[in-house]
């Protein structure tokens, strides 16, 4: 409770910055200046022209690795898990039939939870929590870093009842894999705009200019919405002695990895090494970044940072999830050990006794006849 207490102006504050993430995901203008300015571009050697380009290359070089290793953990994880638990339902009926209401029971659930687990419509508390791991940054309270898995978990603790009730699927929707997959796609046809126009206002060189859409359309760029803070100041929603000092939104691009609680996923290489990879993904309410000051804690800011998602991270990262919801068990803060779900895929096998009465009237093919039918509504 102290913490929910020494919280809750921030996450009062978090309430209004929730619009503002719908209205961050279209492209918004910027402000124009009173009077244009003219800047000096004086003229540079072959190597100040190229060196804009260095960090471009390393930060697209260390996405694609992180995606990669992501990839390499156990490529289609979502149909590999799903072809697993298959074989593993098939094998359980033919070994006994008795279990096919409970198969079929553990089918549809499996199905539900993929289904709301998209949007977060109408999904369960157990859905939700799985997966918000992999569309949330992770909070760690012990250095009172905040992320957005804790912001989404308190926000309706202090809402009104008909607020929380209708503000509750839009939340949800910004937190979900659906809304990683539209941030993830448009996120590359926005990133070197906004890249160019950050590198423009922030009087960068001719060469850092010319590399800005090219590090944008890759590794993404970040939006900066302080001039809706004085909106927000405005409207009365903040608590008494809270101030926000910044808001920006952060655009994906192709190769932009974001930054969730989940993992880093462990797997052991060939030396016996045991390795960290990074998981991937994001969604809306992960691109938003804030930055407030309260009375409470006076000259100690809260900082909760955008991290932006590609559409190449969001599909893998939706396959990770699909993976988790259907029992993968990659999901959980913290390291989590993975293996790919392949080995569990087998054919079925017939027990030795299935088509053997041994002469007497109570066989086992009889038995399997009987709770077969029986399950249909053809019994006796």
């Amino acid at each position: 409770m102290a913490v929910q207490q020494t919280l809750r102006p921030y996450v009062t504050a978090g309430i209004a910055i929730v619009g503002c993430g719908l209205i961050a995901a279209t492209p918004v203008a910027a402000p124009s200046a009173n009077s244009p300015t003219m800047r000096q571009v004086a003229l540079a050697g072959l190597p100040d022209l190229l060196a804009p380009w260095t960090p471009v290359w390393n930060q697209a070089s260390e996405n694609i690795t992180t995606i990669l290793q992501n990839y390499y953990l156990a490529p289609g994880v979502a149909f590999q898990q799903m072809m697993a638990n298959g074989s593993q339902y098939l094998q359980s009926i033919l070994d006994d039939p008795s279990t096919i209401p409970t198969v079929v029971q553990q089918l549809q659930h499996n199905i539900d939870s993929v289904l709301t687990g998209y949007t977060l419509q109408d999904a369960s508390a157990e859905t939700i929590a799985t997966v918000n791991f992999h569309t949330l940054s992770g909070s760690d309270l012990n250095n009172f870093a905040l992320g957005h898995d804790l912001l989404f978990q308190l926000l309706p603790q202090f809402l009104d009842a008909d607020t929380a009730d209708a503000m509750g699927p839009i939340i949800n929707y910004m937190a979900s894999p659906a809304s990683a997959m539209l941030m993830g796609f448009l996120g590359p046809s926005l990133s070197p705009w906004v890249a160019l126009m950050n590198s423009i206002q922030g009087g960068d060189s001719f060469s850092e200019i010319m590399a800005s859409p090219l590090n944008g359309w890759l590794n993404g760029a970040t939006l900066d919405l302080s001039f809706l803070i004085p909106l927000i100041a405005g409207s009365g929603l903040l608590p008494e002695g809270t101030e926000i000092t910044h808001l920006d939104f952060a655009v994906g691009g192709l190769l932009s990895t974001g930054s969730v609680s989940v993992g880093p996923y462990q797997v052991t290489d060939q030396a016996g090494n045991l390795v960290d990879v990074p998981a991937v993904g994001g969604s809306m309410f992960n691109s938003l970044g804030i930055s407030l000051q309260t009375g409470i804690l006076p000259g100690v800011p809260l900082e909760i940072a955008s991290h932006g998602v590609g559409p190449i991270a969001a599909l893998q990262a939706w396959g990770q999830t699909v993976g988790a919801l259907l029992g993968s068990g990659w999901t959980g803060k913290g390291p989590v050990e993975v293996s790919p779900p392949w080995p569990g895929i087998s054919f079925p096998t017939l027990p030795d006794d299935l088509f053997d009465d041994g002469g007497a009237g109570s066989s086992a093919s009889t038995d399997f006849a009987a709770d077969l039918a029986g399950f249909f509504g053809f019994g006796d």
